[in-house]
């Protein structure tokens, strides 16, 4: 009976053999979302596969990605086998670093070998933005490494995308648990929350009722409001502070306002605990038609 190492490099030799005859887009996204798809569905298909294993052997990152999970579960016509999903994934992860994840993972659980914190460290660092999270939480703990908790929170930090998503609120975890930011980190705080509320605040704003009542005046209307958050809550106390001069407009433009509310997201302030944002706004008459078309009665984007 052939050994494991054979096994993979008959694997492997079949695959040289094959990117002889790969297709021209073998490693395109559509392929490899394909793969992606496959190695979910349920119950198994011998055809789906057949798929994977083809354009893994072509050369498609995802998809050898892919087939090293089937092989790292077991089940869905192959067997479990360690050494084989740590293959793949290694293949895998010289042209796609993101998936050194799963080698992170294998590392950290003791698939196929000793747990080795540290080695797991390494392939999250290489993995990058993808294994923040992982990362962070090992330097938490102190596992693979000193425990280190400035550290976590400036990962986090760097690897936000928009207020709200893991990786913030894993920062914010630590902030409101004592971690203390740097003026830099502080910078960039507020520039993401920031940034998020604006967007919020346009989303919440542009419904089909302030528009319709906009419309109903045929004229531009102005108003300046005032958002006064304190530091222990992202949902801000809603002050009209320059009217339109119309009290239909205002009362709607009212009503869409509070509905905005940044969640757990606080931003941060001064001593007095509290921060005013102040928001000068310009609603110009809009085609309503065309509007409920796109948005319906939902915020338009």
């Amino acid at each position: 009976m052939l050994k494991p190492a054979y096994l993979l490099l008959f694997f492997f030799t079949l695959a040289g053999c094959q990117s002889l005859l790969r297709p021209a887009d073998y490693d395109s996204l559509h392929v490899g979302f394909r793969c992606m798809g496959l190695a979910g569905i349920e119950p198994f298909n011998r055809d789906n596969l057949r798929y994977i294993e083809r354009f893994a052997g072509y050369g498609n990152a995802t998809c050898m990605a892919m087939l090293g999970k089937l092989y790292q579960e077991g089940g869905h016509g192959v067997d479990q086998d360690f050494r084989k999903a740590r293959a793949l994934f290694v293949e895998s992860a010289k042209i796609k670093p993101a998936t050194n994840v799963l080698l992170g993972q294998m590392a950290e659980r003791g698939e196929g070998e000793p747990v080795d914190y540290a080695k797991a460290r390494q392939f999250y660092r290489l993995s990058g933005n993808n294994a923040v999270l992982a990362l962070g939480r090992l330097m938490e703990e102190g596992k693979g490494g000193p425990q280190d908790l400035p550290g976590a929170l400036a990962l986090y930090l760097g690897a936000i995308r928009y207020c709200g998503d893991e990786e913030w609120q894993a920062m914010n975890r630590l902030r409101l648990a004592g971690q203390p930011l740097t003026e830099d980190q502080m910078k960039r705080y507020q520039q993401i929350w920031l940034t998020s509320f604006l967007k919020l605040q346009t989303r919440r704003l542009a419904v089909r009722e302030v528009f319709e009542a906009v419309n109903a005046t045929g004229e531009k209307k102005s108003v300046r409001l005032s958002y006064r958050f304190t530091s222990d809550s992202g949902t801000p106390k809603v002050t009209m502070l320059t009217g339109s001069g119309d009290a239909n407009v205002d009362a709607w433009v009212m009503k869409a306002a509070s509905q905005i509310t940044m969640g757990n997201a606080a931003p941060l302030t001064d001593s007095s605990g509290v921060r005013e944002i102040v928001a000068p706004l310009v609603f110009v008459p809009q085609d309503t038609q065309r509007m409920m078309g796109l948005c319906g009665r939902k915020p338009c984007g």
